[in-house]
């Protein structure tokens, strides 16, 4: 890990054309650009390779969010050029191992699991723990953060549950700057920015004041 966690901007469009855009104003000022879930289903690896060459000093996520055929879809992204790839956190153990094997056998690539709807979140990550998975996605769902879920000190001690056992933890979900704070003490290894940043009238500026927040 880093000194300081780094800032990964999501950009969770369903159309190609904003998010380069975005990706174009905002890059110089986060360290990781994620292609969100809808994008990477209206854009496919196409989103990918076009913001892995508009964004060369990023890295790249390509947050598939896999349920299956996990070596291929790891694959597929990182020919992409992604860096990082996640699997759903409800796929089969297998997926898991094939997409894994996948990032292992590249340099500098990583797979995530991405913990969105899992319930019995412990059990599964000692699981995950158990054939060398290393990164987490703890994400309060978009769907939740709209209508019924807020970050509470529940969530708190299951991440220092989760980073205990040795992952390095992305947190992700409605995050804005007032909610930086929440997370001290805690080493969050990436804060994940999606509508806080690219929904305000200057993202540039918004992202360097998370970098702020981050760094205090």
């Amino acid at each position: 890990m880093t000194d300081k966690p780094y800032l990964q901007l999501a950009l969770d469009y369903f159309d190609l054309a904003p998010a380069l855009a975005m990706a174009q104003i905002v890059h110089r000022e986060v360290d990781i650009i994620e292609i969100g879930t809808p994008l990477t289903k209206a854009a496919g690896m196409l989103a990918v390779k076009t913001i892995r060459e508009m964004c060369p000093d990023n890295l790249i996520l390509a947050d598939i969010k896999s349920p299956d055929v996990g070596g291929g879809e790891a694959k597929m992204a990182f020919d992409a050029g992604a860096d990082w790839m996640t699997v759903l956190g409800a796929a089969p153990l297998d997926t898991v191992k094939l997409a894994l094997e996948e990032a292992n056998s590249r340099p500098g690539k990583e797979m995530f699991i991405e913990l969105t709807g899992i319930r019995d979140i412990i059990t599964r990550a000692r699981d995950w723990r158990g054939i060398g998975v290393e990164r987490m996605v703890y994400h309060r769902g978009w769907d939740e953060g709209n209508l019924s879920r807020s970050w509470d000190a529940q969530d708190k001690d299951t991440i220092q549950e989760l980073i205990q056992m040795g992952f390095e933890i992305s947190v992700a979900g409605g995050l804005g700057l007032d909610m930086i704070p929440f997370f001290e003490g805690l080493d969050i290894s990436v804060f994940i920015i999606g509508r806080a940043i690219r929904e305000t009238p200057d993202p540039a500026a918004t992202a360097r004041k998370f970098q702020e927040a981050i760094n205090k």
